[in-house]
């Protein structure tokens, strides 16, 4: 089975939208799609701030991503700037027949 890896990225707010120290964050999530600003999937990925898309995609093709904060009252941030990015497919080697005995 073919297998859809893309590592994505951000760095984590320091700030609320008032300004004020942000102290109380706990998590991120990623909305993904497969047109700007439509995002049909949505990974709630804890509180770190890399991530590892592992075959969360049906098929090839060009994705777009955004990622949001959000704190202890459920409070959630807006969007981060979005990216986009070319899913391939790969798929691995085929062996090497050796010999049959």
């Amino acid at each position: 089975m073919p297998t859809k890896k893309t590592n994505i990225s951000w760095t984590a707010p320091t700030t609320n939208m008032d300004g004020t120290p942000l102290t109380d964050l706990i998590g991120y999530k990623i909305y993904c799609g497969s047109a700007t600003g439509n995002y049909t999937i949505i990974k709630d990925v804890s509180n770190v701030t890399q991530y590892l898309l592992t075959n969360l995609f049906t098929a090839g093709g060009v994705y777009y991503c955004v990622v949001t904060a959000y704190d202890t009252f459920g409070n959630e941030s807006g969007y981060s700037n979005e990216v986009n990015f070319n899913y391939k497919l790969t798929s691995p080697k085929a062996p090497v027949l050796v010999g049959i005995q």
